[in-house]
């Protein structure tokens, strides 16, 4: 694959597990033990994606993704914040400084591969079209953040086939006729379609990578059944999901 991924987590343990999973999938890794030696390497090594422990001495994890969001050099390196923390509020705070995902400890290893790549296929794209881009913003826009606040609730609520729309819309803190509104002035969607779509667009991921059987896919995602999973699944992508099965 040829990215760098430096990994910036005081517990060696954690830091030498993540090191060996990662390099048998083909990255190029770095270590550093706190978020001090961790900005350090950032400045001087320009990684392709930094996963960051929160809870740090020296320097914590919130404080050194605010350090690479004020740095133009540095701003669009993906950033995958890793923590013991469950805390909503712990979570949607690094998303407001600008953490690109999150994943809590013990962490499951196919889910932070996931993560991974979805990350770096997406910098990928905007590299390759930033020469055609309009100068990037200051600052990440409100609808860019209620998107990814929505995203780490679906992550986390994604396996319930009864997921309501007003669970959702409570830990937003927001009324459910807000939450509709919000979504389909933002996505151009209604709330149970994006959610579905959602649900399928990270199936589709999983299958891609391994990530279990089919039966397994569906139920991760909240499929109720494999049958009604196959025939939304071909419904929304033209094709069955045993067709993105690696050969």
């Amino acid at each position: 694959m040829g990215f760098h991924i430096l990994i910036i987590e005081d517990d060696a343990g954690v830091r030498e597990s993540l090191q060996d999973m990662l390099e048998i999938n083909g990255y190029e890794i770095t270590l550093a033990e706190n978020g001090l030696k961790g900005l350090d390497a950032i400045q001087q090594q320009r990684p392709d994606l930094i996963i960051s422990d929160v809870m740090m001495p020296e320097m914590d994890g919130f404080e050194l993704l605010e350090k690479i969001r004020e740095d133009t050099q540095t701003e669009l390196i993906p950033v995958v914040m890793l923590t013991a923390r469950v805390e909503l509020e712990s979570k949607l705070r690094g998303l407001e400084l600008g953490a690109d995902d999150y994943i809590t400890k013990p962490f499951e290893f196919r889910e932070l591969n996931l993560k991974i790549s979805n990350l770096l296929r997406r910098r990928e794209k905007l590299i390759h079209s930033s020469h055609t881009m309009p100068a990037k913003p200051s600052g990440m826009s409100q609808d860019a953040v209620f998107l990814k606040k929505l995203h780490l609730l679906l992550d986390e609520l994604i396996e319930d086939p009864k997921l309501q729309m007003d669970a959702i819309a409570s830990q937003l803190n927001m009324s459910l006729s807000t939450f509709n509104r919000r979504l389909k002035k933002v996505t151009g969607k209604a709330p149970n379609r994006y959610v579905k779509e959602y649900r399928l667009e990270r199936s589709r991921q999983m299958i891609r990578l391994n990530y279990g059987n089919l039966s397994e896919v569906a139920f991760k995602t909240g499929f109720s059944s494999l049958s009604y999973f196959s025939s939304c699944y071909k419904e929304h992508f033209g094709t069955s999901p045993k067709a993105d099965i690696p050969q």
